[in-house]
């Protein structure tokens, strides 16, 4: 796969970036993500990121700004994907074979993003503070590290008290 003239005018200021540079950016555009939960803002920063596919395995979220060949499908929390996000119950973190990012607003307000298995009181998201601003810092996080990633980043783990 290689970048079209108009894909190297849209994404110039992620290939300018040490981390992704040209070949981190045909990688996102190859590659397929599990979106576990309902995360909107997620979706569409993966989307205009210039990801290639992404999963969802709740209900479609809204995306306004993508590429032409971006791929958006319903499927389940084990489908075979390059990256697992999951912003929900963690059963898609425990069910991924390869890369996957845990994330979580607790109760106490605390936003906590991880590649490793974080403690069981931290794998499920507090519904009252889902839709919370918190949770919109989650996603935005969330996708950040998904694009390193995907580039060939080493993954990180945050926490952030809110």
């Amino acid at each position: 796969m290689t970048l079209t003239a108009d894909q190297v005018r849209r994404f110039a200021r992620q290939i300018l970036l040490p981390p992704i540079g040209g070949p981190g950016q045909i990688r996102i555009g190859a590659a397929t993500v599990l979106l576990h939960g309902d995360a909107p803002l997620l979706a569409t920063y993966l989307a205009a990121g210039g990801l290639g596919r992404l999963l969802h395995t709740g209900p479609a979220p809204e995306i306004a700004a993508h590429e032409p060949t971006f791929c958006l499908e319903s499927a389940e929390p084990g489908a075979p994907s390059d990256l697992v996000i999951d912003l929900a119950d963690g059963a898609a973190f425990k069910a991924a074979t390869g890369p996957a990012l845990f994330g979580a607003v607790g109760p106490d307000g605390r936003v906590r993003l991880g590649s490793v298995a974080l403690s069981e009181s931290n794998r499920s998201i507090d519904p009252n503070v889902a839709s919370q601003p918190p949770f919109a810092l989650l996603q935005t996080l969330a996708a950040g590290e998904a694009l390193r990633v995907l580039a060939g980043g080493e993954a990180h783990s945050y926490e952030y008290a809110v």
